[in-house]
């Protein structure tokens, strides 16, 4: 399918705001704040890494790497994050070594001065469009000039739907009222009916799917219908570090970066284990529905790949954001390395 003309004005772009991206000021709160050196806490393989909340998808993968003995002589402190968006924040904050980051958020932080890296796999896009059960609404379209809940707007998730709709010739801010929050201020929006669509991502979607809820697009369906690529290999997020945290650290870098290709192995082989581990995901045992969908619902999101094939598709993530205005140049390096093959 050919690429359809991208037909927002980046001025309109910028009036709404698109740009903005809280806690990214402070570039000199890095230098402030420091960050774990080769030798912090008594290991050359310390990192305060993310310690992912219930109601994400990736907080599978502390539990499958302590099940599985994956740790290593990694020397890992988690820290908490209170969802999408607020992760990267205390990355670019100095609270932590590493977080999730995608290749937009990493792009709007260089432009305010922060260096960020990219250097292993962590979740190909899982944002999900939703309507109740009983809405009359059936497509994006449907939706136009509706109430959306969505995740806050300085996060992945918020991003990636912007970039979808933009490669359709539609402006995410400026064609609906949009309610971006915290994830479960969302839900509850969508639980009292209070919008009529809700923008989310896993395994939120799937719980609601699991009460009755429909689901009519996912955000990369849409990327696939403006760009004519797989919908399957949206990347939505990496993890991420400063550049000088990486390089100051390539040895602990690496055995993270490996810990999380061995976590998705496991998903990949035994998609059960998504089921198994419901809890982790904040899903009681009582949504039956839930838990049984979530093995082929989720099993995708976890991606096998990290090298040229990716980085091509993150590259093209940033070159379309340019071109609508979402962010106003690509990094002047790269926001992505391959441990692997450095080593």
């Amino acid at each position: 399918m050919p690429a359809r003309p991208l037909l927002l004005d980046r001025r309109a772009v910028l009036r709404a705001g698109l740009l903005g991206a809280a806690g990214l000021a402070g570039s000199s709160l890095l230098a402030a704040c420091g960050g774990s050196g080769p030798d912090a806490a008594g290991s050359s393989l310390a990192a305060r890494v993310e310690d992912t909340q219930a109601g994400t998808a990736g907080a599978v993968i502390r539990p499958i790497s302590e099940q599985h003995g994956l740790v290593g002589d990694l020397d890992l402190t988690y820290v908490a994050g209170t969802g999408p968006g607020d992760v990267q924040n205390k990355l670019l904050s100095g609270a932590l070594d590493v977080a999730s980051m995608g290749p937009l958020g990493a792009a709007v932080a260089a432009e305010a001065g922060a260096d960020l890296v990219l250097f292993s796999v962590s979740l190909n896009n899982h944002v999900r469009w939703l309507v109740p059960e009983n809405s009359p609404h059936r497509t994006v379209a449907d939706l136009r000039g509706k109430k959306i809940a969505t995740p806050p707007n300085n996060s992945d998730a918020f991003r990636s739907t912007q970039l979808a709709l933009a490669v359709n010739g539609s402006d995410f801010t400026a064609d609906h009222q949009l309610f971006p929050g915290a994830v479960l201020a969302g839900l509850a929006l969508f639980d009292r009916g209070d919008v009529d669509a809700i923008v989310t991502i896993e395994p939120n979607a799937t719980r609601l799917v699991g009460k009755g809820a429909r689901q009519i697009a996912t955000v990369g369906e849409l990327w696939a219908e403006g760009t004519g690529e797989d919908p399957n290999t949206l990347f939505l997020n990496g993890q991420g570090a400063t550049r000088e945290w990486v390089d100051a650290n390539r040895e602990t870098a690496a055995a993270i970066a490996r810990l999380r290709m061995e976590a998705h192995r496991i998903i990949h082989d035994r998609p059960a284990v998504l089921a198994e581990l419901h809890e982790a995901y904040g899903i009681p045992a009582e949504e039956k529905a839930a838990i049984e969908l979530l093995p082929t619902r989720l099993r995708d999101i976890y991606p096998l790949e990290w090298g040229e094939g990716v980085f091509a598709g993150l590259r093209h993530q940033i070159e379309v954001a340019q071109q609508v205005g979402l962010v106003t140049a690509a990094p002047a390096q790269a926001p992505w390395v391959d441990l692997g093959a450095a080593a």
